[in-house]
Order: structure tokens, then sequence, then C-alpha cells
């Protein structure tokens, strides 16, 4: 397996351990518990700005390369992008309930919890249609070449999009959320 893909997937189980920590404390929210605006915005923060800043642009480039090198398995590209942009809408929408809770302007508990598990069910998914045929469809079509391009890519601290500094902000900071939704 491509160290992109690794990463990639690493990415997907922190995802997953944040969307456990958020839909806990949506339920307990809707249970009548105060909500932890501060963990929640946390969360938020690193779901908004994690897959724009360090995720989504690696999968694209690797969308590129997938696609010039086999347009049918690159089909699945439109696919993905879509899935994305609808993922940031859901997203959106579940930082604005917040925010009116938060202003103690009338919603549903209810809302945050039916909100966040729409967002769960979809990035779920669609991280498992990314792992079951868009990764191997990648590890399968790319040549040496390309995967060489990428990964140096993902190691040059310098570029602004796959530099990893921000990979690493996003790391301690997932650390954080999770050692403290543990309590």
């Amino acid at each position: 397996m491509s160290q992109v893909i690794a990463k990639l997937q690493e990415d997907h189980r922190r995802m997953t351990v944040l969307l456990e920590v958020l839909e806990r404390e949506t339920v307990a929210f809707s249970k009548g518990e105060n909500l932890n605006f501060f963990m929640v915005e946390t969360i938020l923060d690193y779901i908004v700005n994690f897959p724009q800043r360090c995720h989504h642009p690696i999968e694209n480039f690797l969308l590129k390369s997938l696609t010039r090198r086999n347009y049918e398995a690159g089909a699945v590209a439109a696919e993905i992008l879509n899935e994305h942009e609808e993922l940031t809408n859901i997203i959106s929408r579940f930082a604005k309930e917040v925010e009116q809770v938060k202003l103690e302007e009338p919603i549903l508990r209810e809302n945050l919890v039916n909100t966040v598990r729409e967002y769960k069910e979809l990035l779920l998914e669609h991280m498992h249609k990314e792992e079951t045929i868009f990764f191997p469809a990648a590890e399968q079509s790319l040549i040496q070449a390309d995967w060489d391009v990428i990964e140096t890519r993902m190691r040059d601290k310098g570029d602004p999009v796959f530099g990893r500094e921000a990979d690493r902000e996003y790391r301690a900071l997932h650390k954080v959320i999770v050692d403290w939704g543990g309590r």
C-alpha cells in the first residue's frame, strides 16, 4: 500500500472517532444536558477545515492522476467530488444549528442529533466507497512516477496545500479532542 493511501485511510479513522464524540455530545444535549459549545465548535473546526486543507487536496490530486491513467476508473471522481460538496452543506447546516442553540434561538434539540447522524451516515458511506473503489483503482492504475509526485508534494513543508505543518496541527488537535471527549 502506498504512503498516500495509508495517510488517507488514517485520516478516515481519525474522522470516524470525532464523529462518535460529536454524536455522543449531541445525543446528551437532546436528553437535556447542556451542549459543550467549546468541544462541539472545536470538532466543527476540525471537520470543516481539516478535509479542506489536508485531506481533499490529496484526494483531488489522486483523482486527477487516476482519471489521466484510467478514465473509466476515474469516473468515480465526479461522484466523490459531489459527495464532498454534499458533506460540506450538511456540516454547514449543523454549524448554523449550533449557532442557533448558542444564541438561545428556538430549535429542536433532536435537530442537532439528526443532522450529525445524517452527516455521519453519508461520510461513512463516502469513506467506504473511497476505500473499496477509489483507493484500490488508484493503486492498480497509477504508475510509480505518479506516486512519487504525490508523495513528494505531501512531504514538501513549503507547499501550502500539501504542507505537513497543517496536517501536524490537526493531528494534535484531534488528540486533544479525543482525550477530552473520553472523559
